[in-house]
């Protein structure tokens, strides 16, 4: 049955070329349709999107054939071979389309100019100068290098996958934050102000100050664009791989240059964008420590506390990542449990933010905190003594040491935690040790007055 049903499906395509060559004019302008393209089921999401875009009014063979070559004899059987390929169920399931550039640059679409400057969705600056025709990592860009997205109401549209492979591979990694400009090559900086929790934040006085912006977008770029070891083999058999060259440039050359092979085929994704008012901080905490801590991640994020609600930092709201303010080169060991090994903060982390009233709020918090500590260390010295010298037996026993040991955990959450994380919620949390203690001292000295 199966042999049969082919076997109608070449006499089919036999008699199509018969009429086509035999049709003359009529039939030759038939296949110039885009409706004959959409005769191939497989080719349905691509006549779909054409029919969406801005491209609508372009026959596909105005782009998909060279300038002058759509009604040559070879055109005309370059594409019925494409049809036997379909009856026959023969066809590449991996689709790609070789575009000359001559078909864009035409009088009648885009010009023999190169295109200027233009703004990408409205946001970004963009020069095709300095793109087309030019050499980028070994390679020739070509209209479709970056116009290759086919997806919806996107035919052969920019594909910014694409731009982010480009600009951020092998430049952007390691600790340290890019360079504010290199964010405002592309784009400006939003102008509007921005409500974060209950504080109204704008970003003018932080690109006066070349605040870097990764030092708070730290998740802005993800991804590192890296080439998968069976990448090769999504196209190739492994017999073909050893005759395969590795050398970066000839590989871009030959499927980028000479051939229309879309980026991600073979390189993982580089994601972009600014990402806000999420539940949880994507924090960046392998970029500066050795192992993961607890106590200045929950500090900063303003819980884990005892007898306090919790109370985020404004900046922890605000997604200002570690290397906001940990920006020495080096290493500093906090020396306990909920510490590890950190990139040294410095007060000019704030100074670069905030400017000299950075520097002032930095001092009067540290100056405070220092001051609530070792009160705070006095009370719940004096709190754990008398419960050591209390009887275990007597009631009210158990609680006191309960409160005894909820007034430790906060200071210590707070001195290994590092109060100046979330300064407001550190004070709270000594404020409660404080009287966790008086009240343990209240119920032990209770006690000993009923015994």
């Amino acid at each position: 049955m199966k042999d049969l049903l082919r076997k109608r499906w070449v006499v089919t395509t036999l008699a199509i070329i018969v009429i086509v060559l035999g049709g003359g004019f009529g039939s030759l302008q038939y296949t110039n349709q885009p409706g004959f393209c959409q005769s191939c089921h497989i080719m349905d999401p691509f006549y779909q999107s054409w029919k969406a875009s801005a491209h609508s009014n372009v026959a596909c063979v105005d782009c998909h054939y060279a300038p002058g070559e759509k009604y040559k004899i070879s055109a005309k059987m370059k594409a019925l071979n494409q049809v036997v390929l379909y009856v026959t169920g023969t066809y590449d399931t991996k689709f790609y389309a070789h575009i000359n550039d001559a078909s864009c640059m035409t009088s009648g679409c885009h010009g023999t100019n190169t295109p200027g400057k233009t703004m990408y969705n409205g946001k970004v600056r963009f020069d095709h100068a300095t793109h087309y025709g030019k050499s980028a990592r070994g390679m020739e860009l070509r209209c479709t290098s970056c116009h290759s997205n086919n997806i919806g109401d996107q035919h052969i549209a920019a594909d910014t996958t694409t731009c982010y492979l480009c600009h951020f591979k092998d430049r952007v990694s390691g600790s340290s934050p890019v360079p504010q400009q290199f964010c405002l090559d592309c784009h400006d900086a939003p102008t509007e102000d921005i409500e974060i929790g209950e504080q109204t934040f704008n970003h003018a006085s932080y690109v006066e100050q070349k605040v870097d912006c990764q030092r708070c977008h730290i998740d802005a770029i993800e991804g590192n664009g890296d080439v998968d070891s069976n990448a090769c083999l999504q196209c190739h058999s492994r017999t073909e791989l050893p005759t395969l060259t590795s050398e970066r440039n000839e590989l871009h050359r030959i499927h980028v240059t000479d051939h229309k092979v879309d980026c991600y085929q073979c390189h993982s994704e580089i994601k972009h964008g600014a990402h806000v008012a999420e539940t949880q901080v994507k924090f960046s905490c392998e970029q500066c420590h050795s192992e993961p801590h607890v106590g200045a991640r929950e500090l900063y994020a303003g819980k884990g506390g005892r007898g306090v609600e919790d109370m985020p930092s404004s900046m922890y709201i605000a997604q200002v990542d570690c290397i906001g303010c940990h920006m020495e080169e080096g290493t500093e060991n906090a020396g306990h449990m909920m510490g590890g090994e950190v990139q040294r903060p410095t007060v000019q982390g704030c100074v670069d933010c905030h400017d000299d009233i950075g520097r002032d709020f930095y001092e009067m918090w540290s100056g405070y905190l220092a001051e609530e500590t070792a009160e705070t260390t006095v009370s719940v010295s004096r709190a754990r003594t008398a419960l050591g010298l209390a009887d275990p037996g007597i009631a009210g026993y158990a609680e006191a040491q309960k409160l005894v040991e909820d007034a430790e955990y906060n200071l210590e959450f707070v001195s290994f935690g590092r109060g100046i994380h979330n300064y407001g919620y550190a004070s709270e949390l000594l404020s409660k040790s404080r009287e966790f203690a008086d009240e343990a001292l209240s119920t032990l000295g209770a006690t000993a007055q009923d015994g």
